[in-house]
């Protein structure tokens, strides 16, 4: 996934003229980010269970989502560029 938008991205940069380089985070990066996003998320599901505010629920719920998604796109990456 962080191929196609940078792919995008690079397409519109040339289109417009500009140039803007995207990070290509390492695999290392992205397994610690879904990490961190999981027990963030899991900490506001659990807050948001646990008082009567629902808002954070649905942050840790997204936050949670988010760690399956960088969790599977570290898995998608083949070398450490």
């Amino acid at each position: 996934m962080i191929k196609e938008v940078n792919h995008a991205c690079e397409k519109l940069n040339n289109t417009l003229g500009i140039f803007v380089e995207l990070p290509n985070p390492k695999k290392k990066a992205l397994k610690m980010a879904a990490v961190c996003n999981l027990i963030v998320g899991a900490g506001l599901m659990v807050a948001g269970i646990a008082f009567p505010s629902k808002s954070c629920a649905l942050l840790g719920g997204i936050s949670v989502i988010s760690s399956v998604v960088l969790r599977k796109e570290s898995k998608n990456k083949t070398h450490e560029s």
